[in-house]
């Protein structure tokens, strides 16, 4: 068997790729003629059922989405300033779209240390930073970056008070968690794609950057991502409209802000922060040969949520010995309606819990959901430092 990306050799039982490190798609054939016309005929039929649950989901279920706003005259809205993009970072039409690129990609680089990994990020990010970038913007990049060791901030049209506000938040947060440090690489604004609109923000822990002039590709360089949707974060009235609907009807936690998105993110990033140390990982910004089996078994964890649902358990169990018996989802339902969001298979995203009691108590401190308390302490404890 091949790899569906780069054509490396790869064997049945492999879920990535050993040399470009992509998700392997088996696609078994049948080439029997009998069976094409009801394989198409199903497909078919497949396919507009999906049709009809995405427009279900997306004008009547937010559940599965963080900070999204689905006001059917925004998304109109957003058609219209997107209408040649088919790229998520194709396009500056727009009042609310930013040039700034996030996902450029390097290959057949030379990376030896850990030292050149973060060059060639800040590198990609300060090449970007063109004649017409704010000085305002820059200075508050600049103390983000010194002050909080994330190697890039690109923040290019925002408001310059917004992006102080933000900063605050920032500051705050690794105030009270000394030890993120280090591990965030990029806090940027970026152009999402059509699917993803009504994201207000977003936290990518994996995004391959650049790989080497090696036969395996490797050393990698990996980018752990905050991102900023530009559709909001150029325009804060409309996040003001979005959260604070959504605070008071507790689809979020209460009292959430326009500034509360940049929290919640940093709730999952403070979650992916314990689940290196639950591998006994410093850092994964460069994935040598010798790592690569624990780099999928983190990337399968996160995805499956594992360590997640251990940390909530943990939480409850906490709580269950000094409180009155609760079950577990009604427990965290406590927190806010997304506290409980689910995926497109109906599973559960525990990790959204994790960041939920981590905005909650963000928000809230000692007036936070006790559910949320027990839950932050827990995350305390895994994070360190």
């Amino acid at each position: 068997m091949f790899c569906n990306k780069c054509g490396n050799e790869v064997s049945s039982n492999q879920e990535f790729c050993n040399k470009c490190g992509n998700r392997l798609i088996y696609n078994n054939r049948n080439n029997s003629k009998n069976i094409i016309i009801p394989i198409l005929i199903t497909i078919l039929i497949i396919v507009l059922i999906l049709g009809g649950l995405i427009v279900y989901i997306v004008f009547n279920n937010q559940n599965n989405y963080y900070f999204v706003d689905t006001n059917k005259n925004d998304l109109e809205q957003i058609t219209n300033e997107q209408t040649s993009t088919t790229d998520s970072q194709d396009t500056k039409k727009g009042k609310y779209n930013t040039a700034i690129i996030t996902d450029n990609v390097y290959s057949g680089i030379s990376i030896k240390t850990v030292d050149d990994a973060y060059k060639l990020i800040s590198e990609d990010s300060l090449n970007q930073k063109k004649e017409d970038y704010p000085k305002e913007i820059i200075q508050v990049e600049n103390d983000i970056i010194n002050n909080y060791s994330i190697t890039a901030v690109n923040l290019k049209e925002m408001d310059a008070s917004f992006a102080n506000e933000l900063k605050n938040v920032i500051k705050k947060i690794y105030e009270e968690y000394p030890g993120a440090r280090g591990y965030l690489t990029n806090l940027t604004l970026t152009n999402l794609n059509m699917s993803q609109a009504g994201v207000i923000a977003q936290f990518m822990p994996i995004f391959t950057f650049g790989t080497s002039n090696t036969d395996t590709t490797r050393p990698w360089v990996i980018k752990t991502q905050v991102q900023l949707n530009a559709k909001y974060f150029l325009n804060p009235e409309r996040i003001d409209v979005a959260v604070e609907t959504s605070s008071k009807s507790g689809h979020f936690p209460k009292n959430a802000t326009k500034y509360s998105p940049v929290a919640h993110e940093f709730g999952h990033y403070l979650s992916f922060i314990a689940l290196l140390n639950h591998y006994y990982t410093k850092s994964i910004i460069v994935i040598e040969d010798n790592q690569l089996q624990n780099y999928y078994d983190i990337c399968k964890d996160f995805e499956n949520g594992d360590f997640s649902k251990q940390m909530l358990e943990e939480a409850y169990n906490d709580y269950l010995s000094n409180n009155s018996n609760i079950g577990f989802d009604e427990w965290r339902g406590q927190i806010s309606e997304y506290a409980l969001a689910k995926d497109e298979a109906g599973e559960y995203i525990y990790d959204e819990t994790v960041a939920e009691a981590f905005h909650d108590v963000y928000l809230n401190n000692n007036n936070a959901n006790e559910a949320s308390k027990y839950i932050v302490q827990v995350l305390k404890k895994y994070i360190g430092g």
